[in-house]
This record gives structure tokens, C-alpha cells and sequence, in this order.
């Protein structure tokens, strides 16, 4: 008895929607959300600047810092808690 050999047609996936088309959940354009964008990185340096004028803030700043550097430091050298 011979064994018939079939074959099985492979569905091509369905294409996926194109996010591009204008539409945000925030209601705006890519020019507005890059707009957005440039605003949120020039407030956010900006508050990093004031946060560097005020050395007792950079002086916790840096402690925390190196608080948190060692705990890494523990991590990544595999020791326990």
C-alpha cells in the first residue's frame, strides 16, 4: 500500500495595520508630538541644571549614588542579600 504524500498550502500572514496614519491616542500629529518631544527634553534639562546650582541636592545626589553603585557592584559579583 503506498502512502500518498500531501501537501499543506502555508497561509501568508496577515499584514499588520500601518500605525502611521495620523492617528494618536494622544489626538496629535507627528509634529505636534515632536514638538512635545523638544519641550519635555528642554524642561528636563533644565531642571538638571538647577539641580547641579544646588550643591547640598548634589551632595545626597552623590551619596545615593554610591549607595546604589555598591548594591550593583554586589549583584553583579553574585554575592547574596
Amino acid at each position: 500500500m503506498a502512502i500518498k504524500k500531501t501537501t499543506t498550502k502555508k497561509s501568508t500572514p496577515a499584514k499588520k495595520a500601518n500605525s502611521s496614519v495620523g492617528i494618536s491616542i494622544f489626538g496629535g500629529n507627528k509634529a505636534e508630538m515632536r514638538k512635545w518631544e523638544i519641550e519635555s527634553a528642554m524642561s528636563t534639562l533644565q531642571r538638571a541644571a538647577e539641580i547641579q546650582k544646588n550643591a547640598k541636592l548634589m551632595n545626597d545626589v552623590k551619596r545615593l549614588a554610591a549607595e546604589k553603585a555598591k548594591e550593583f557592584n554586589s549583584i553583579a559579583a553574585g554575592k547574596k542579600f
